[in-house]
């Protein structure tokens, strides 16, 4: 079964803002190094533990295609991926999951507009 994924990284334009602003080199590099070797990281462990299709990685996005065995683990297995991004980077991420890359958006879209730091399932919600 395919599902599609999106992530996206929490706050992290405000906080490569905030260290610009107050003007803190060492501090914007060092967050920007954690950042990019913890990403890397995920992406190696997505690959490693599903079928995975990368189609759009760039900053703090990735979107990707996951053929999955056993979708009633998806998130539980994604959670863990997630929360050692988060260990890792010192910043979290929120993450969508859909039948297809529109649904994986909109679910990273509720994800965020939830509170972040979670992932979410595509759903479709009735009209009240």
């Amino acid at each position: 079964m395919t599902n599609f994924l999106a992530i996206d990284g929490d706050d992290v334009g405000h906080k490569l803002e905030y260290y610009v602003l107050i003007n803190v080199d060492f501090t914007f590099v060092l967050f920007f190094i954690f950042y990019t070797i913890s990403m890397n990281c995920l992406v190696v462990k997505l690959s490693a533990n599903f079928n995975v299709n990368i189609i759009f990685i760039g900053g703090d996005n990735l979107l990707a295609s996951l053929n999955v065995d056993e979708p009633d683990h998806l998130s539980e297995n994604l959670e863990k991926l997630r929360l050692e991004f988060s260990e890792k980077a010192q910043s979290t991420l929120s993450m969508g999951i859909g039948k297809c890359p529109r649904e994986a958006y909109l679910a990273l879209k509720l994800a965020k507009a939830s509170g972040k730091n979670c992932i979410r399932l595509y759903e479709e919600f009735p009209n009240d």
